[in-house]
């Protein structure tokens, strides 16, 4: 029975260890498919590991000492990780890094701190179950099958219930540094229990080592947690550990009107020289960045519809995009709001001027924009805009929505005359991922069109039924307002300006089923070598 509890035990700390392992990573590394892939390769390596070392242990008697010491050891690893991984991301990570170069230092260093932080307690871990079938079948008598059924099971019954345990109730409820805490006493406990159940003479110098190995880094949780290194620039006002990322509001000054103004920029995990949304004193425009490209879209919008316009604002971030759109279209347009993350809607609300909920304004934080798109409000009436700018970590635009199924539910969810509008990050000017995106949404609409926004990477990309040409026409007969860069607006109201894309041959549209998104997403941001560490942002 004390086997079986130690395995179960062992299977819980494994669990949390692996699946709180990248949010602790990400405020340094992001949480992207390459540092998943990271963490689950050096997990599975150290698993495998540590049955090898421990089956050797096993073999030369050392099974009734050796479990207690490495769960000790694991116990004060474990407990460490949330106070030695910034400080070894800290280390890792140049001072200065852009967004461009960020790809291949993100993936290395993660792949780097993953070795040296989580490798070690999960090998110990790993080494358990040969150790414990040894002494169980060998001190306690049984068959050998049962014993490996039963310590197996109870391991598998264990890493279940850390599953479920650590996403939805130690991390949400004690933070990363309670819940590997917590991981961290499983472990002491499991040793104690492994002491008694194998009964070997141990010296009281031996004795002592284990207690003060086990017991040592829990004194470490008196320890303020390191500083948050931000490495872009502004000053720091605000750090938020959400139910999915770190968020950090920055406070810095802004060019406005011949002078500076003051301004709150959002970013999230590692942040870089990239945000997810800014809010400017003194305008509702974003200081000549991509989001005021969604303001060419409202002088079409208003020509189109026909009744009171309403806007879906899908990734709406701190909602820079609905105040964008809001100077520019009738003062009886209504807006929804909708973001995968509570604590960006409510940091929205305190540095980023976002309305409160009221009879035009209402947002949505903890749902996903393609839940919303397919299940809420679907007796409301239809929107005439939908806003689509789902960006994870800066880098990645999700599979579920850029997919032909997606644009089928958001093309269900538009009135007749209605746009949608999606921001799609590529090489200047575009390139392979905006023809993937673009290709795919001209299966759905009839009318794809991309207007490459100057100065940057990022593509507005509209699709509509109807004629060609609608927003450039509308563009040249409406009235620039102040928050629009006139750069923008004058380049819009040429036609040659947005290109039209036409639809992908079947075997290349993006689907739920088959998407090469991601590949493309490598191909982009892993094209560039890292540079050498640089000197700290000002």
């Amino acid at each position: 029975m004390l086997a079986i509890v130690i395995a179960a035990l062992a299977g819980f700390a494994l669990m949390v260890v692996e699946l709180s392992a990248v949010r602790v990573l990400a405020p340094r590394f992001g949480d992207s498919v390459p540092v998943w892939t990271n963490v689950i390769g050096v997990i599975l390596l150290a698993l495998a590991l540590g049955a090898v070392v421990g089956g050797r242990l096993a073999d030369r008697g050392r099974a009734q000492v050796m479990i207690p010491l490495v769960l000790f050891v694991a116990a004060g690893i474990t407990v460490l990780t949330p106070w030695v991984v910034p400080r070894v991301g800290d280390a890792i990570l140049p001072e200065s890094l852009t967004l461009d170069r960020a790809m291949p230092v993100l993936t290395s260093g993660s792949l780097a701190t993953s070795l040296v932080i989580f490798a070690p307690p999960v090998l110990c871990m790993g080494a358990v179950s040969p150790m414990l079938i040894q002494t169980v079948t060998r001190f306690r008598g049984g068959h050998v099958g049962r014993v490996v059924g039963s310590l197996y099971a109870a391991g598998t019954i264990g890493s279940l219930a850390g599953t479920f345990a650590a996403t939805h109730l130690l991390v949400p409820s004690f933070g990363l540094r309670g819940t590997f805490a917590i991981a961290g006493v499983c472990l002491v406990v499991a040793g104690g229990l492994a002491v008694v159940l194998g009964r070997a003479p141990m010296s009281p110098q031996s004795i002592g080592a284990g207690i003060a190995v086990a017991l040592l880094p829990f004194g470490t949780l008196a320890i303020d947690e390191p500083p948050p290194l931000w490495l872009g620039d502004g000053r720091l006002v605000e750090v938020v550990d959400g139910a999915y990322q770190r968020l950090w509001v920055v406070e810095r000054e802004e060019p406005f009107k011949g002078g500076t103004t003051k301004a709150h920029v959002l970013a999230i995990n590692e942040g870089l020289d990239s945000f997810h949304s800014i809010h400017i004193d003194g305008t509702t425009g974003a200081g000549g960045r991509y989001y005021d490209a969604f303001g060419l879209v409202a002088p079409a919008l208003r020509a189109r519809a026909t009744q009171p316009v309403r806007v879906l604002s899908l990734g709406c971030a701190a909602g820079t995009i609905v105040r964008v759109l809001e100077e520019s279209l009738p003062k009886t347009t209504s807006f929804v709001g909708v973001d995968l993350d509570p604590a960006v809607v409510e940091l929205g609300h305190s540095y980023f001027a976002m309305p409160e909920d009221d009879a035009r304004h209402r947002f949505v934080g903890g749902l996903d924009a393609r839940v919303y798109i397919d299940r809420v409000d679907l007796d409301e009436p239809g929107f005439d805009l939908v806003c689509v700018d789902t960006y994870r970590n800066q880098i990645y635009l999700p599979v579920h929505v850029t997919s032909r199924e997606f644009f089928e539910a958001v093309h269900r969810r538009l009135r007749p005359s209605g746009l949608v509008a999606l921001n799609v990050g590529d090489r200047p000017g575009g390139g392979p991922l905006l023809e993937a995106v673009a290709g795919t949404l001209a299966t759905v609409f009839e009318v794809v069109e991309s207007y490459a926004v100057p100065g940057s990477r990022n593509v507005l990309v509209v699709g509509y039924d109807g004629k060609p040409g609608a927003i450039a026409a509308a563009l040249a007969t409406a009235t620039r307002p102040d928050s629009c860069p006139e750069r923008f607006w004058t380049r819009g109201t040429h036609a040659e300006a947005w290109q039209r894309h036409q639809a992908l041959p079947p075997d290349e549209v993006l689907t739920d089923d088959r998407s090469s998104l991601e590949l493309l997403h490598e191909s982009l941001y892993g094209r560039v070598e890292a540079g050498s560490r640089g000197q700290k942002s000002s």
